[in-house]
């Protein structure tokens, strides 16, 4: 597989990743409301960049858990828990390969994370997602509505205020954004493979995962007007 394919994301700057504080507060509380948890469960992100939702979750009381290829983003993780006197394991990892924790209550994919790689590793990243999982655990994976793929190319702004470049590919049912160069880099890429939600039950059942409900951003009603998906699953 190309380099192309597989490797894109460790060449995007870090700020496209970085998410608003604000946001991520918000979100962590619809996870913790919608799905009634408890303190003492058990929360694995994966990517977790700085921790943006395992921090707000940690403070409502989960004992929490992340990985993610940054380590910058790993090291920013685990100042923040230690400032705030927080438990929480955090490590430099890739999640096509890593060794995942056991017994987990929860895994959270969010923020447009999941279908980075070819199809034959995103199916295998469900299924050790699941195996992750105790009995009865939930998966949670958050990202962009694919009814609202653009066909053919476009331009958007992103959070940054960034115009990108946006193109759609119907035979590879992959999404590739393109930001613009600056004058430190040339024009980077990203390259998303895009889910229906009918691969998504697909997939999950493969994995030994049952899917429970499709959400609209916020665990809003799932229309094809909604800005986000969110897939809820259970081992």
């Amino acid at each position: 597989m190309s380099n192309t394919l597989t490797e894109w994301f460790r060449h995007v700057p870090e700020e496209k990743w970085l998410r608003d504080p604000a946001a991520s507060r918000a979100d962590a509380q619809a996870i913790w409301e919608k799905l009634e948890l408890k303190a003492g469960v058990c929360v694995f992100e994966c990517p977790c960049g700085k921790a943006d939702l395992s921090f707000p979750l940690a403070r409502l009381g989960a004992n929490v858990s992340g990985i993610d290829f940054n380590s910058h983003f790993v090291s920013a993780a685990k100042n923040k828990f230690s400032r705030a006197g927080l438990a929480g394991e955090f490590k430099t990892d890739d999640m096509r390969t890593a060794q995942f924790p056991e017994q987990m209550d929860l895994i959270i994919n969010w923020a447009s994370s999941f279908g980075y790689f070819s199809d034959k590793d995103n199916a295998d990243l469900l299924a050790r997602f699941a195996k992750s999982l105790v009995e009865g655990g939930r998966l949670l994976i958050e990202v962009a509505n694919p009814s609202r793929v653009l066909a053919g190319e476009a331009t958007r702004i992103i959070a940054s205020g960034e115009q990108v470049c946006e193109t759609w590919d119907a035979e590879s049912k992959r999404a590739t954004v393109i930001f613009p160069a600056t004058q430190f880099r040339g024009p980077v890429s990203a390259s998303v493979r895009v889910y229906t939600c009918d691969e998504y039950r697909s997939m999950l059942a493969a994995a030994g995962l049952k899917l429970v409900d499709f959400y609209g951003q916020g665990f809003t009603e799932f229309t094809p007007e909604s800005t986000r998906l969110i897939v809820l699953a259970q081992r």
